[in-house]
């Protein structure tokens, strides 16, 4: 045999007996050998864990009287917080683990916990997980109504009945119903509903976002995100990019920034600027009020519910304005067009139209 067989003979034993110990079954024997545990351990990890287990974890928490918020950091999925006439915290807290077997995957989903932290006026409640392994986990809690929430890392969220919420890093599918105080915080990459606040200040990232019944105005971020407020009052103001918007019936001021996307307001009833690029804007007007509106490269349309009454000054730059449906037609020089006219006795309500590069559209609602 020469040199060459015997190196090749050599390396096919060391291949053989490196797969033998990673796919043997586990030895009964206790052995200090280190090499044998480092195969062991290897092992382990090529089969994964194939293991299933879950456990419930409960708690009745009091509450100082000093205590006005609770945080919640770290529950995967699933949260469910409730306000309810109560002087507790009370919470079960389902943890589905992974582990070598099942008696191994119960015991990791055991040691999971909801670590308390009491940090001034608010409870941090923090799930701590164990390793290896992996593990999901879900929480129903209810608080007592006169507490504020903070939701922090999780991906679906329902809370009901509380003095405020304060949303951090959590996506998936959310509804906020009867919040006594204000909305806060950021969601993305999911539905979320909004029914029933004082006020709310959101920051959204493709999201889909129905809101309504907010009482005292609401600050909106919008990134690639689809969005209808309703039946809300107070100021609204909208930062929007690539974004959906819808406002109807909304009974304070509405003024929207941004680009790209499009921009729908119905019936407003007070003063409203929309200062965008590149973005359509469609508004349903039924009632004299102050309207300025300014976009690029889109269509721009005024509909007319009934007869209100209001000065128009309109204007399309590289574009044309066309009003036939209210029997008006536009001063056209070069490729620009401009149209001014009194509706009803007007004298005391402006609308300011102007458009680059995109038409301008007056009609009357069908």
């Amino acid at each position: 045999m020469g040199k060459r067989e015997l190196i090749i003979v050599v390396a096919f034993l060391a291949v053989g007996t490196l797969v033998f110990q990673i796919a043997a079954p586990p030895e009964t024997a206790t052995s200090s050998f280190s090499f044998n545990d480092f195969f062991r351990s290897a092992r382990s990890e090529i089969r994964g864990n194939p293991g299933q287990g879950k456990f419930v974890h409960e708690a009745s928490l009091p509450v100082p009287a000093g205590l006005i918020e609770v945080r919640l950091i770290g529950v995967l999925q699933d949260v469910t917080i409730v306000g309810d006439d109560r002087d507790t915290i009370d919470y079960e807290f389902t943890v589905n683990s992974t582990g070598p077997d099942e008696a191994s995957a119960i015991e990791l989903a055991k040691s999971t916990e909801l670590v308390r932290d009491d940090v001034g006026d608010a409870m941090i409640l923090r799930a701590t997980y164990p390793r290896p392994a992996s593990q999901r986990s879900t929480i129903v809690m209810h608080v007592p109504t006169r507490m504020a929430v903070r939701v922090e890392g999780s991906n679906g969220v329902q809370v009901s009945g509380v003095a405020a919420v304060h949303l951090e890093a959590v996506r998936g599918d959310v509804t906020l119903e009867t919040i006594q105080g204000a909305v806060t915080g950021a969601h993305q990459d999911g539905d979320l509903t909004v029914g029933g606040a004082a006020s709310a200040r959101l920051r959204l990232l493709r999201s889909a976002a129905k809101i309504a019944r907010i009482a005292d105005g609401l600050v909106l971020d919008l990134r690639n995100s689809d969005v209808g407020v309703t039946d809300s009052g107070g100021a609204l103001e909208v930062d929007e990019l690539r974004s959906e918007l819808e406002v109807s019936g909304h009974r304070g001021a509405v003024a929207v920034r941004g680009s790209d996307g499009r921009v729908t307001i119905r019936r407003p009833a007070a003063d409203t600027r929309v200062d965008v690029r590149r973005a359509e804007v469609e508004v349903l007007l039924e009632r004299a009020v102050p309207l300025t509106v300014i976009t690029t490269d889109e269509p721009l349309r005024l509909i007319l519910v009934g007869a209100p009454a209001f000065d128009l000054d309109a204007s399309a730059t590289n574009a044309s304005i066309q009003a036939a449906d209210l029997d008006l037609k536009a001063e056209t020089s070069d490729a620009n067009a401009r149209l001014t006219h009194t509706f009803g006795r007007g004298g005391t309500t402006k609308i300011s139209l102007r458009n680059t590069r995109g038409d301008i559209v007056l009609r009357k609602s069908s």
